[in-house]
């Protein structure tokens, strides 16, 4: 009782339990109980024989079913959703027009997902600049960099960090970003706080196309937007300040060397070098 409990990560009690109301379902006793032991009757024991060659089966059946491979190749990734939809999704298309015959099956998620227990072949993680160990390799960096609309700048008249003063900012859920970009350009007397705080980064940069404020974005997400013209950067001899975070991706080892895997790595590390001219640029 003590070891099922452990391995359904329950209370011996609630295993006890069940195992009663399977003997009132059965009508038969499967244990003879004494004081700190259980043995199986002669019911019990001719019952976990036959249950133990049907799980066999299904246990088998359920390896084969596995084992059987997807009819046309597939990669899994998990990865941000923030970039995800801002800055993967818009690009996919190029990597379907390239490889016709892979499928790809995105799951955007804020978990730091085990590869191997969620059977990913990919992850595309964000954090701290720590240079990536085996199974992994750096995409980008990343870095702030004030946007806005092109109407809202010419509207407020931004023309230096020292217009901010009257202006809406909009800043994601990093508790000291816009804080550390005006004190490195010793700008004094602006409540960062003000404004609106948006958890979603990307949201952040919705907000700013649609003209409700001045943003500090991360330039991976803000760069589509950038370089379509929906934003611009009031301050473009201002340089860019770096987050001190990367992208990396990380894959699954058994499945490196299939040649979708391959295909989709070779294709997002030549597809991201945009990104990393940009941050490398700032």
């Amino acid at each position: 009782m003590t070891k099922a409990a452990r391995e359904l990560n329950v209370t011996q009690t609630a295993v006890s339990h069940q195992v009663r109301q399977l003997e009132e379902h059965l009508g038969a006793r499967l244990f003879t109980r004494s004081p700190g032991r259980l043995v199986l009757t002669h019911e019990g024991a001719a019952w976990a024989a036959a249950l133990g060659d049907v799980f066999g089966r299904l246990h088998a059946a359920n390896r084969r079913l596995r084992a059987v491979p997807p009819a046309r190749p597939i990669v899994s990734l998990t990865v941000l959703p923030s970039f995800a939809a801002v800055w993967l999704v818009p690009r996919l298309g190029r990597f379907f027009a390239a490889h016709p015959g892979v499928d790809l099956r995105l799951s955007p998620s804020e978990r730091l997902v085990d590869l191997d227990e969620e059977a990913f072949d990919l992850g595309i993680r964000y954090g701290s600049g720590r240079q990536p160990g085996p199974g992994a390799e750096t995409l980008s960096d990343d870095a702030w960099v004030v946007v806005s609309a092109p109407e809202l700048v010419a509207k407020l008249g931004l023309r230096s960090p020292h217009d901010l003063r009257d202006a809406p900012l909009l800043r994601d859920d990093d508790p000291s970003a816009w804080g550390q970009w005006l004190d490195a350009r010793r700008v004094r007397g602006i409540d960062w706080r003000r404004g609106a705080e948006l958890s979603d980064s990307a949201m952040v940069v919705d907000a700013a196309v649609r003209g409700q404020g001045v943003a500090l974005a991360r330039i991976s997400l803000a760069q589509d937007a950038l370089e379509s013209g929906r934003l611009v950067r009031p301050f473009p001899r201002v340089r860019p300040m770096p987050t001190g975070r990367r992208y990396t991706l990380v894959w699954r080892r058994s499945r490196a060397a299939a040649p979708e895997v391959r295909a989709f790595r070779a294709w997002l590390l030549d597809e991201i070098g945009t990104l990393r001219a940009l941050v490398g640029a700032s």
